[in-house]
């Protein structure tokens, strides 16, 4: 952030003593100022969406429902305590993982 002021400071003043922005250091300020609303609208803003959208489904699990881990495991969750939830990947394969690493819920096939 320094370095940015120092610039801004730096290109404030024409050299030779030309006439220089109408609006001076604020001028040189104001592309710098309006990076961070499109930066809250464009990264920040989407990224609270889709984490809020996880922990409401990371809450609404259930059994019988059809996930997908975070290493890509599919099973149907057979229960869920209040931090793990036991799938069951295959006929007589059931595996604990944390509530944490489901990643997605599965429509029924």
């Amino acid at each position: 952030m320094f370095m940015i002021l120092s610039l801004a400071f730096a290109a404030g003043e024409p050299a030779g003593g030309a006439q220089g922005s109408p609006l001076g250091f604020l001028g040189s300020l104001l592309p710098i100022l309006l990076i961070f609303p499109i930066f809250y609208f464009l990264v920040i803003m989407p990224q609270q969406k889709a984490r809020k959208k996880h922990r409401v489904m990371m809450e609404g699990l259930k059994k019988g429902d059809r996930v997908v881990s975070s290493a890509g495991i599919i099973g149907t969750i057979v229960s869920v305590d209040k931090e793990t939830v036991v799938l069951q990947a295959a006929p007589e394969v059931k595996l604990r993982i944390l509530r944490s690493s489901v990643a997605d819920l599965r429509a029924e096939e």
